[in-house]
């Protein structure tokens, strides 16, 4: 049985290497053939010839040999939903990256999004693997509330020993254990500080290593948070592969003008990803906010407030807009001028804060409204057209 194995294993390399030997063949005669010799031409075409015969052709449609790579319409109605462990960031059995410079509250987002796995999941286990926080900031974090909380569902790691990397590799190798034995439970490993958990080689990242637990965490239905930080450039710390790998990423930035921390999605891949703001106060998360609202300067967020709020009384046209930002000294105050406020009308009636109609017989003035108030103050005006037709 053994020499039919492998007399047949030789066979299938024989013709896996045919194509290949045709196609350098077909290389030399395209590019090099002015090189060449007309006995050496000649015994090459014969080459290609005698290969070619050799070449064993399946008569296989297409659909017969890619059978297990296309998919099915079974396939596609089976498939299980994306299910959501924080709606829109965080999708369930996946690889994800959260990257910003230091102190834009990545560490910030990813304990308040801790706190609301654990509370919404009574099934999630979370590690947090931390190789970079200072003691006393941790505390700052509640760190220590929540594991008194929580107890065995959450674990914070990172204190300092040597071999970090070797210990942290280890560690990971048994929650993809502990995942494996316990399926009915969601565990969750986040990683802050990836460049000094993963192994290294001649000083920089090993790619061959990168995610190498992580990965198998995964197939497991694990999840899996990358917490990194760019460098002076703007660029991944050591390697490009730490997003090339992931599902997903998010771009962490804070605005301070609106005291907010904002998630702007880089690598959606297959997930349905989303913008999201959050506002702080002492640097921890306080709400979830308006993401366009945050993603401001605090001039353009306090005109923003100042005309929605206006626009709930009555509409209102360019010029009447105008002369009132100009009785408030709203334009000396905020150092803006006309041009750029008119931008910032244009640009929140597309994004749907306020309706704008220019209206041919108001000299082609552009009014400004509130839609939803509109629509009531019409809902309270008596309908003309019935009582006409009732008295009639």
């Amino acid at each position: 049985m053994s020499d039919i194995i492998t007399k047949i294993q030789n066979k299938i390399k024989y013709q896996e290497k045919i194509p290949d030997s045709i196609q350098k063949i077909d290389d030399i005669l395209a590019n090099n053939i002015h090189l060449l010799e007309e006995n050496e031409i000649a015994e090459l075409r014969n080459e290609k010839n005698n290969l070619e015969k050799r070449l064993i052709k399946s008569n296989l449609s297409i659909d017969e040999k890619f059978n297990n790579f296309f998919y099915t319409t079974t396939d596609i109605e089976d498939a299980p939903r994306t299910e959501w462990l924080i709606s829109e960031v965080i999708p369930s059995s996946t690889i994800g990256v959260f990257y910003g410079a230091p102190g834009s509250g990545k560490s910030s987002i990813l304990i308040n999004y801790c706190n609301l796995m654990l509370e919404n999941f009574t099934n999630t286990y979370i590690i947090y693997i931390d190789a970079d926080m200072a003691l006393g900031k941790i505390n700052d974090f509640g760190i220590g509330k929540m594991i008194k909380q929580y107890g065995e569902r959450f674990k914070y790691a990172g204190k300092s020993v040597n071999d970090i990397s070797i210990i942290a590799q280890n560690l990971l190798k048994e929650i993809v254990q502990v995942q494996l034995d316990f399926p009915q439970r969601k565990y969750i490993v986040i990683e802050d500080s990836l460049t000094l958990i993963t192994p290294r080689k001649n000083g920089f990242i090993d790619v061959e290593k990168l995610y190498k637990f992580e990965k198998q965490l995964r197939n497991a239905n694990g999840t899996i948070i990358i917490v990194t930080h760019l460098n002076k450039a703007g660029l991944f710390a050591d390697s490009q592969k730490i997003e090339d790998y992931s599902d997903y990423t998010f771009l962490i930035e804070r605005n301070d003008f609106n005291s907010s921390i904002l998630l702007h999605p880089r690598k959606a891949s297959r997930y349905a990803i989303g913008y999201k703001a959050y506002k702080t106060e002492n640097r921890k998360i306080v709400e979830e906010i308006d993401y366009q609202m945050a993603n401001i300067s605090n001039s353009e967020a306090t005109f923003v407030n100042l005309i929605y709020d206006l626009l709930q009384d009555s509409e209102m046209n360019q010029t009447e807009i105008m002369k009132y930002l100009k009785q408030i000294s709203f334009f000396s105050k905020f150092a803006v001028g006309e041009k750029k406020v008119i931008s910032w009308l244009e640009k929140w009636a597309k994004n749907g804060k306020w309706a704008c109609e220019q209206r041919v017989n108001e000299k082609n003035a552009k009014f400004y409204y509130v839609q939803t108030v509109k629509l009531a103050k019409l809902a309270k005006l008596p309908n003309n057209n019935k009582i006409g037709s009732q008295n009639g």
